[in-house]
């Protein structure tokens, strides 16, 4: 069953907290709930010079998910249609959730890519007639603060965002694959884990995951007091201050900053206010270990990292998909093929593809055909 939320204070942050981000609220009915996940709070439809080529039409959505913990929590993001005519059903969905952009509002892309400059996976689903779905993760371009790599947060609103855009058109089917790189290669494992226990009125058919990220919880001790200069790859950092800026969020009772210097903490300042680009160029000149008072190798830090952003092994109740490149420096294959690994071990319908001369970036297009013929598999499976 949804999470149907009960508490007329919560619903009267939420529409406040609308209401100060300036978007156009929708009130909840006149009952005492709270919007339950999926609620829009505004809709507008984007102009035709912003569409995809292979797009009759597109939205632009603000709308209610939960976080981490389960909380009310609000996300933009974006639907498109394909032209045509919908098939009996509807709309078969790909929802796409986005790689690493950052973790403040202006980083979210549905305010920074429009038209034929989305990612390939979008376009390709809408010219092979499929909807698309797009969101910004939690608090990322709406209200809040965003929980960069928190599993159960991007499941909700990978999910969310297609009740949302059902809510508003009924041409959209209830059948949805789950796709998306690195951060959000990682995000769409989490919705397809979650997803028949979160939203069973909505009908999974598979997973493909991109470069996704994973094993991060067993590899965060390196960013640490110690760690050593690492020229060009000290920007790498920032990817770390995005965990701890979520981790903190998720979790206050961490003490987050006290593991950090004065330098670090500025730094993880910085993180929730400039984009990826911006703050790794910030970061070049400055060793992780600059960034680190004491090591993040505490019992409790470890323990609250593995619940926040540990890959789930088993569980699914569809076939997965992963694709990496062989080359990719910033998330090295073999973290893929641990994972393959490990869900085998637990029993999960598990597929690997590697590609030998891609890396992190160019194996979105390398993969492209491989991963259109797997969602087609997906919406083909009875």
């Amino acid at each position: 069953m949804r999470p149907t939320l009960i508490r007329p204070v919560v619903a009267a942050i939420v529409v406040l907290l609308a209401a100060a981000w300036g978007v156009a609220v929708v009130p909840p009915q006149a009952s005492a709930a709270a919007p339950i996940p999926g609620f829009v709070f505004s809709a507008r439809p984007l102009a035709a010079d912003q569409l995809p080529s292979g797009a009759a039409q597109g939205t632009d959505l603000v709308y209610a998910t939960l976080d981490q913990n389960g909380r009310p929590a609000m996300a933009s993001g974006v639907f498109w249609t394909p032209r045509g005519t919908p098939p009996a059903g509807g709309w078969p969905v790909v929802s796409w959730a986005h790689g690493t952009t950052g973790i403040a509002d202006d980083c979210a892309p549905s305010r920074t890519r429009h038209g034929d400059g989305l990612e390939a996976p979008v376009r390709k689903a809408l010219d092979a007639g499929y909807a698309v779905t797009a969101t910004d993760y939690a608090g990322m371009g709406s209200a809040g603060e965003t929980e960069y790599l928190g599993g159960r947060a991007a499941a909700h609103a990978i999910v969310d965002i297609i009740h949302a855009a059902r809510s508003i058109d009924s041409s959209l089917s209830t059948r949805w694959v789950s796709t998306g790189h690195s951060q959000g290669g990682h995000a769409a494992l989490f919705a397809a884990r979650f997803a028949g226990e979160y939203a069973p009125d909505l009908s999974l058919r598979a997973a493909v995951a991109i470069a996704p990220v994973s094993s991060i919880e067993n590899y965060f001790g390196l960013f640490g007091p110690r760690t050593p200069g690492l020229g060009r790859f000290n920007g790498f950092s920032g990817l770390f201050l995005y965990i701890l800026a979520g981790l903190d969020h998720a979790r206050r009772d961490l003490g987050i900053a006290d593991h950090l210097t004065d330098n670090g903490r500025r730094y993880l300042d910085a993180a929730r206010e400039q984009c990826y680009g911006d703050l790794n160029e910030s970061l070049r000149s400055t060793s992780p270990g600059s960034l680190v008072a004491k090591p993040f190798d505490d019992s409790a830090f470890r323990d609250a990292l593995r619940d926040y952003a540990a890959v789930p092994t088993g569980g699914y109740s569809v076939p997965v998909r992963i694709e990496h490149g062989f080359l990719d420096p910033v998330l090295p294959y073999f973290l893929s093929r641990d994972l393959r690994k490990e869900m085998r071990d637990d029993g999960t319908d598990v597929t690997l593809k590697t590609y030998l001369r891609a890396d992190h970036t160019t194996v979105v297009d390398e993969s492209l055909d491989d991963t259109m013929r797997a969602i087609k598999d997906g919406f083909a499976r009875d």
